[in-house]
């Protein structure tokens, strides 16, 4: 078979619509991939007080979170209570925030949150502060 100089593979002109029906849903997944998959977690239903915020804006903390099946996340991952002290004195030995902030479902006893805070300043935390909704806002 001879291939002559002058053939040319491409006759006509360029059809974009195979071409755009690829790239517009790659584009799409792309910039929405945040919005398409939600992250996993835990709902925590935070009380709500009509008292002015004891965190100032900006602020470096320690945040603890307990849900009202009375899991603890810190750092995003599930963790008990020992784990929780040595994850809390190495953070603290190592120059992080002093202040702790525990956001605690409405549903969990007071005597888990005090157990909590003590447990935090057995690991060399200077504060704890209870994470609330404004009344205003809910």
């Amino acid at each position: 078979m001879t291939v002559h100089r002058t053939s040319r593979l491409f006759r006509g002109q360029l059809d974009l619509a195979p071409f755009l029906c690829v790239v517009f849903p790659l584009a799409f997944v792309a910039l929405f991939s945040s919005y398409l998959v939600l992250p996993r977690g835990a709902r925590v239903t935070l009380p709500a007080i009509g008292a002015s915020a004891a965190v100032a804006p900006g602020e470096r903390t320690l945040v603890v979170a307990v849900d009202s099946a009375r899991r603890l996340f810190f750092e995003n991952q599930i963790t008990s209570l020992t784990q929780l002290e040595l994850l809390l004195a190495q953070r603290v030995q190592s120059g992080g925030p002093t202040l702790l902030l525990i956001q605690a479902d409405a549903s969990v006893p007071y005597g888990q949150l005090a157990e909590l805070a003590a447990l935090a300043r057995r690991a060399g935390v200077k504060e704890a502060v209870f994470g609330t909704l404004s009344a205003t806002k809910r």
